[in-house]
């Protein structure tokens, strides 16, 4: 299991690559809630790297680790702000930790004009079990508390996407480092 040392190296090596990886996606971009912010680590990095787009961080308790951008706390059904206030919205590695992610997608579409998702699914043959191990020792070593994890399955996610007519833009495979089972997509979406 990776312990907190090995995180801050590993996202010194993953944050750069996948700014470089995304930066052709936040052209004209000017505005972005990043929703379940969590520690905060990865959209201070994305704000630093694009100083002349307004990040906005949310989540349902202040675990970050980073406290430059602004934040709002939301009780992780509605989000405090009008339709289609955001240029886009991200929810990175979140969905998987909510009870129901429908409503969390749903708010995410209802106020950014597209919708960045980042989910892991696991890799064939893994257990669900080892999944949950390893997403723990993750948080833990990231001094987040979050019990609450349910992967996703591909077909489980691209329903969900079809139920709220989100349309699938773009989808890139994520490099992986770590030492997890998983593998990473980023999805771009739009209604």
């Amino acid at each position: 299991m990776e312990k907190k040392g090995d995180f801050k190296e590993l996202l010194h090596k993953v944050l750069p690559e996948q700014v470089e990886m995304l930066k052709s996606y936040l052209k004209g971009i000017n505005s972005v809630l990043d929703i379940g912010t969590g520690s905060s680590i990865s959209i201070h990095y994305f704000a630093k790297n694009f100083p002349d787009i307004e990040f906005i961080t949310t989540d349902i308790a202040d675990m970050r680790q980073e406290r430059e951008l602004p934040f709002i706390l939301f009780d992780g059904i509605t989000l405090p702000f009008e339709d289609k206030s955001f240029d886009l919205t991200v929810l990175n590695e979140v969905l998987h930790h909510t009870d129901d992610p429908e409503p969390v997608l749903k708010e995410a579409s209802r106020v950014g004009r597209a919708i960045f998702v980042v989910e892991h699914f696991p890799k064939p043959g893994v257990s669900t079990q080892q999944l949950w191990e390893e997403e723990m020792a993750t948080l833990k070593a990231l001094n987040l508390e979050c019990e609450n994890y349910k992967p996703f399955s591909r077909n489980r996610l691209l329903h969900l996407f079809d139920k709220l007519n989100l349309t699938i833009r773009d989808k890139i495979k994520i490099p992986y480092h770590g030492q997890r089972e998983i593998e990473k997509y980023f999805f771009k979406l739009t209604e």
